[in-house]
């Protein structure tokens, strides 16, 4: 999580799994947040790859994305579920299944998800895999029209068990612990974040957190000091320490 900043883009390789359990009611994601506004009642525009039975249908891994400007209170939608989101392409379609997906010990896959601003228009413009898929158009936001002041990359289990006893079974990313590292646990890597100042930079000023670390874990990794890092996160849902 980068903070404190007005950005105008992010971007991030996520790499790309099918975890191994998503329950029925609940989704599972890895994906990058630009957020704005107030706490309460922030704005968001969020794009990556999802398992969502609810929306989708089936268990497959698909692109997706996602838009609030009241902290998920009552607007925005996944993809095109309502009016928001502005797609342009007709070479690839929002919630298209993404092959191949990694598995653990071999080639791993990703995807890389960017979003920028058009600082004339306020649109936001999601490119994946150099292809540009679309834009939130400025007039959603009060906030974000202008800049974010929040750069998230992650992923995220929803479920109505989250936070309960007993706990969701919905796996995050590979379903591995963050601390598995490469080829194992799933990963963000090659994040840039892009400010006024008009360069693609990684950013200097970073955090990490797990809202349940017990059940889902966090690593910030690099294999040597000056090395790229990769942010590792991910975990089995239910186990012995998440009852």
């Amino acid at each position: 999580m980068a903070l404190g900043y007005n950005f105008i883009g992010a971007q991030s390789d996520i790499n790309v799994w099918n975890p191994p359990r998503v329950q029925a009611s609940d989704y599972s994601s890895a994906q990058i947040w630009l957020l704005g506004g107030l706490s309460d009642t922030f704005e968001s525009i969020e794009a990556g790859w999802a398992v969502n039975p609810s929306v989708f249908g089936d268990s497959r891994t698909r692109l997706f994305t996602y838009w609030t400007k009241d902290g998920y209170s009552k607007t925005g939608c996944v993809n095109l579920l309502c009016a928001g989101f502005v797609q342009t392409t007709t070479k690839f379609a929002l919630g298209a299944a993404i092959e191949p997906v990694s598995t653990t010990s071999q080639k791993q896959h990703f995807i890389t998800v960017s979003m920028f601003l058009d600082t004339n228009s306020g649109n936001w413009w999601l490119t994946c895999a150099n292809n540009v898929i679309g834009y939130w158009p400025g007039t959603l936001f009060a906030y974000l029209k202008h800049s974010a002041t929040a750069v998230q990359c992650g992923g995220e289990v929803h479920s109505p068990n989250v936070g309960k006893k007993p706990h969701t079974r919905t796996s995050m990313g590979s379903g591995q612990w963050a601390s598995y590292l490469w080829a194992q646990a799933c990963y963000h890597s090659n994040i840039r974040i892009k400010d006024y100042s008009l360069q693609i930079k990684y950013p200097k000023y970073l955090s990490e957190y797990a809202d349940e670390y017990e059940c889902y874990s966090t690593k910030l990794h690099r294999k040597t000091y000056m090395s790229e890092p990769y942010f590792y996160f991910g975990g089995p849902g239910q186990n012995s320490r998440c009852p």
